[in-house]
């Protein structure tokens, strides 16, 4: 078996100062966003373009005098991706929680709709009517459990994307250096 070779991908960002990239410390998000919106989403369009099996670096040139800021900077980065790494991991919890519980809710509710067409088959033999209303009945619990399918099968995958995503993001090695 081949061990997963892991590819390093350079982020460039140039920035002319530390107020481009670090939100306002009287912002109401400061201390768990600690990226301004346009960097985060820079940031993370590039991070997205090599996702898998990549180790990020973010180089970020800046003038001299904000290069004395590289801890602060690399703190918040780190710090930033790490509460987006939760967030995410949290959604993605709520996500499959609410898929288990509508999964019961419907497989109840399917069942239930089941006996009762079973019942109404009993009671007729080839009735028009009642054959329309028992497909009716058939459709209705193939609908109740579509949501929890959509949910269970598609809807956790992007939370769990943006958790990886997030994660490699807040381990990323941060450099900051004077531009050239």
């Amino acid at each position: 078996m081949n061990p997963i070779v892991k590819r390093t991908a350079e982020i460039v960002l140039n920035l002319q100062n530390a107020e481009q990239i670090l939100v306002s410390p009287d912002s109401l998000f400061y201390r768990k966003r600690m990226l301004s919106a346009d960097a985060e989403e820079l940031i993370i369009e590039e991070a997205e373009i090599n996702h898998y099996h990549t180790v990020t670096h973010l180089k970020i040139l800046m003038s001299d005098t904000e290069v004395t800021r590289a801890v602060e900077i690399s703190t918040a980065i780190h710090q930033h991706f790490s509460y987006r790494k939760k967030k995410s991991q949290v959604q993605l919890k709520n996500i499959l929680s609410r898929g288990w519980r509508s999964l019961l809710i419907g497989l109840v509710s399917f069942s239930a709709l089941v006996i009762f067409v079973t019942n109404i088959d009993k009671l007729s033999s080839e009735a028009g009517f009642l054959i329309t209303v028992r497909e009716t009945f058939i459709i209705l619990g193939w609908v109740a459990l579509w949501r929890p399918a959509e949910l269970l099968l598609y809807e956790w995958r992007p939370f769990k994307r943006e958790a990886r995503l997030f994660g490699s993001l807040e381990h990323c090695k941060v450099e900051i250096v004077p531009a050239p």
